[in-house]
């Protein structure tokens, strides 16, 4: 029988001092708990809340067959996965407009680092940070490579793919890849294993994503709920102790033990009848995936009773979400299908991460820790130009 489930956010709070971070470049050490400052990502959130189609919690309900007439061509999908995960709009990465607000925001997060220490920042806003940069990289990575269908070989889990490795960031003056991100910087800074289900991987497989950025006072809250999300769905756990190959990828942070892996999951399992197959499962099965790219059209969703589950039913459902959100006042987005408000790119700037009472402070601040970065350097010099110099003196 599977214990009371009880949420572990507030367990979350700060528990992270103990981890390694004499391994991290030193640009990414260290924390200032004390700090008030909180980075600001209004830009992000207008952005997610404009792509992101939420469908909400899985059903574990599988895909119908369904009955095809005039053509004999079928769409691959997982029946098991497709009404799971939340979905993005990569087709609109296709309009050029939309793909240019994407990168302002990317290198936005991508120069922050350079512009404040992150030594600056408390822990939880530094987790923030990461995790949004890695997404939007993620995102915008897909859109530049124009990678549809099958992310499984430009994944490739276990081999060296470019998506992963290649090194397409510079954040304080280190070239970072995707894989740095997660196996070097929040491996090895933040030991709970609840930091995986941050990171999108750009297929319904994975963690969602959500229709939010990361922020420092909710991050742990919002960890959790993708979490449940996916432990609780067929992408994530499943009978007989299947479970899916995201965790394969990431055994690092449960020290490669399948043991400790499977008491994280059952933390989590909701349900008495996935919690026993799991419980008493002899072994963990790296068995679940989809790799489907997580669009629109990457698998199939009855939305309001409709019996339409094609893509045009999907886009009709992100077109009702985008008219309420315009006409709620959603920070000057437009509909999902035209250009994203040039305005955003203006809001992208730095000064807007941080309220304006804060700019002048974070000025200061700066100015003292490049201060004591300071660094003297000694040198033997000849009794003859000592004597000078002392002369010179007097």
């Amino acid at each position: 029988m599977k214990p009371i489930y009880l949420a572990l956010a507030l367990s979350l709070a700060s528990p992270f001092t103990f981890a390694a971070e004499e391994k991290l470049p030193e640009p990414f050490q260290g924390a200032k708990e004390d700090s008030n400052l909180e980075v600001s990502y209004d830009d992000l959130d207008a952005f997610l809340k404009a792509e992101v189609l939420v469908v909400g919690r899985s059903t574990r309900k599988k895909v119908s067959r369904q009955a095809t007439t005039g053509t004999r061509m079928r769409s691959r999908i997982n029946r098991l996965t497709a009404l799971e995960g939340n979905r993005f709009h990569f087709e609109s990465l296709q309009d050029e407009e939309v793909m240019d607000v994407l990168t302002t925001l990317k290198e936005s997060l991508e120069v922050l680092p350079s512009q404040i220490p992150l030594s600056m920042l408390p822990r939880d806003e530094q987790l923030a940070y990461w995790l949004n940069l890695y997404n939007f990289t993620m995102i915008y990575e897909i859109g530049q490579r124009e990678l549809n269908g099958s992310l499984q070989d430009a994944l490739a889990y276990g081999d060296e793919s470019p998506l992963l490795h290649d090194k397409v960031l510079t954040v304080a003056g280190e070239k970072l890849s995707l894989h740095d991100i997660q196996f070097t910087i929040l491996k090895e800074k933040y030991e709970e294993p609840v930091v995986i289900y941050g990171l999108f991987q750009g297929n319904i497989g994975g963690p969602s994503i959500r229709d939010e950025a990361y922020t420092g006072n909710r991050v742990w809250r919002q960890l959790e709920d993708n979490a449940v999300e996916f432990i609780n769905s067929n992408r994530g756990t499943y009978y007989d102790g299947e479970i899916s190959v995201y965790y394969k990828h990431n055994l690092p942070f449960f020290d490669n033990d399948k043991t400790k892996l499977k008491t994280h999951i059952l933390n989590y399992v909701d349900d008495d009848r996935y919690y026993e197959q799991i419980e008493n499962a002899r072994e963990l099965e790296f068995e679940m995936s989809d790799w489907q790219i997580a669009d629109l059209t990457g698998g199939a969703r009855n939305y309001g009773g409709s019996a339409m589950i094609n893509s045009a039913a999907l886009l009709d459902a992100v077109r009702s979400e985008q008219m309420l959100y315009n006409e709620g006042g959603g920070a000057g987005m437009t509909g999902i299908e035209t250009s994203l408000d040039q305005s955003m790119v203006q809001k992208a700037r730095m000064a807007t991460r941080f309220p304006a009472v804060q700019l002048e402070m974070l000025q200061k601040l700066k100015v003292q820790h490049e201060m004591n970065r300071g660094s003297v350097d000694v040198k033997d010099i000849s009794e003859e130009e000592a004597k000078s110099r002392d002369k010179d003196d007097n």
